[in-house]
């Protein structure tokens, strides 16, 4: 992926925060015939006791019936990618248009490349460890969050046996956050003025984005 030295973001806390927040992730895999890809949730999971998170990796799992992890090349690296929706950012919204008129539109959004060597887990307890991990991240957003011990047991068991669960350890990871900060302050103001006078759930999260990743 090419980075501008501008839009890149190394900061290992800040990236998984962002894949806790952005979770449903491209995995792409090299097979025999070409290449295949699968969209599925992935969570971030420290292997040592200790905070530092270079030390993760990531967890997830696929439906016995699809072929990517069937298909794919033995000993190839997989590439997973997280993004969010990003949002169009139109030149009008630049106080310098009316200057020089020297602007063009752009998109900023946020993307997250990471190579990695997989690991496939089969294992009843381990995916149920994996599952119960996964829902419970997620249902963190209900007053009444669902468990794996809300189902009868024979019948998660049945579930395991229809999926095979995995582990990605990581080899390199790249991200890009685009968000404006290759301009000025007076038309980083002029985009985030933009985005909320549009009045969506989406501008307005992008507003705040902008305004947090500015030069102030």
């Amino acid at each position: 992926m090419h980075i501008p030295s501008t839009f890149a973001e190394d900061n290992i806390d800040t990236i998984v925060e962002f894949i806790a927040a952005n979770p449903l992730a491209t995995s792409v895999a090299q097979t025999p015939n070409d290449m295949e890809a699968c969209h599925i949730p992935l969570f971030w999971h420290n292997e040592s006791n200790d905070s530092d998170k270079t030390n993760g990796c990531l967890y997830g799992h696929f439906g016995r019936k699809n072929p990517i992890y069937q298909t794919a090349l033995p000993n190839a690296s997989w590439l997973v990618i997280f993004q969010d929706s990003g949002h169009y950012i139109s030149p009008n919204w630049y106080p310098s248009k009316a200057k020089a008129h020297k602007v063009v539109p752009t998109w900023n959004y946020q993307s997250i490349h990471i190579q990695s060597k997989i690991e496939l887990i089969e294992e009843t307890n381990k995916l149920k460890w994996l599952l119960s991990t996964m829902t419970m991240q997620q249902e963190a957003i209900s007053d009444n969050p669902w468990s794996l011990d809300d189902a009868p047991d024979d019948y998660i068991n049945a579930m395991c046996r229809g999926i095979v669960g995995f582990k990605l350890t990581i080899e390199s990871i790249q991200a890009q956050f685009k968000l404006s900060q290759n301009k000025t302050v007076e038309d980083i103001d002029g985009v985030i003025d933009g985005l909320e006078n549009l009045k969506s759930n989406t501008a307005k999260t992008m507003a705040v984005k902008v305004y947090r990743h500015s030069k102030r």
